[in-house]
């Protein structure tokens, strides 16, 4: 078979199954798996493909964005026993961001008996949950509102977080992680946020429900050098432990059951 032949066929393929593993394709082709890398990197320069580690995901799946309400639903015992495990490291009297993640609204049902804590945040629902919790400081950062994360997006709620604020920590999530490309989401203007907020607390903590693992968006939120722990409710494969513990970030595993 011709490369430009294979390379269509992997593209249908990758249209079908919405990703495709790059040790599957080289027994598949009979091909090594240098050869298939090589593929995927064409595809990706066409637009057809994301690639991530070990495989590729569809450009299409990569962009659709579900909605707030449908995702909070989603994993909810692993993304609370993540936020439980979170909340023990928010002490009284800290200042913390929380970004417009499902997982962070999570962590705000677990800290509403702390005492003195300022919670900076653009999301609405993290607002709402918060607002009777009377040892709290809860500052909204205002802006454009993203009817579809339920919070609020665009330069005023950047200008707000970089001008006015610094904070002891940083809690987020975001649409997915992998080796070769880092912690990325679904569109720029959440990732602009949430980059925002990493770069204006002592510390980022990143809450990954196992989920997460192997998706991929299109802007980067953050690479491995930015955080500082990552929380996540199922052991980690030895390559990524491996680059957790080469960047020195702190790795926690939540017990959800």
């Amino acid at each position: 078979m011709l490369a430009v032949e294979r390379r269509k066929r992997i593209a249908e393929i990758i249209t079908e199954n919405k990703s495709v593993l790059v040790t599957e394709l080289s027994k598949m082709f009979d091909v090594t798996e240098e050869t298939i890398r090589r593929d995927l990197e064409k595809l990706e320069n066409q637009g057809v493909l994301v690639r991530s580690y070990g495989g590729a995901t569809l450009v299409e799946d990569s962009m659709t964005e579900i909605p707030a309400e449908k995702r909070q639903v989603i994993n909810q015992a692993g993304k609370d026993a993540i936020a439980k495990a979170a909340s023990d490291l928010v002490n009284d009297g800290d200042t913390i961001f929380l970004d417009a993640s499902t997982t962070t609204f999570y962590l705000a049902r677990h800290i509403k008996d702390k005492k003195g804590v300022t919670v900076i945040t653009n999301s609405e629902k993290v607002v709402m949950e918060l607002s009777g919790s009377d040892g709290l400081n809860i500052i909204c950062t205002g802006g454009i509102l993203d009817r579809n994360n339920q919070s609020y997006v665009g330069r005023i709620a950047e200008n707000v977080i970089k001008d006015n604020y610094y904070a002891n920590k940083t809690f987020f999530s975001c649409r997915g992680v992998t080796l070769n490309r880092g912690l990325t989401d679904f569109n720029e203007q959440q990732a602009e946020i949430k980059r925002a907020m990493i770069s204006c607390s002592d510390t980022a903590i990143f809450l990954c429900d196992h989920s997460k693992f192997g998706k991929i968006g299109v802007p980067v939120v953050a690479t491995f050098d930015d955080i500082h722990c990552l929380i996540t409710d199922a052991a980690v494969d030895k390559a990524f432990e491996d680059e957790l513990n080469r960047k020195n970030v702190k790795y926690i595993l939540a017990n959800n059951r």
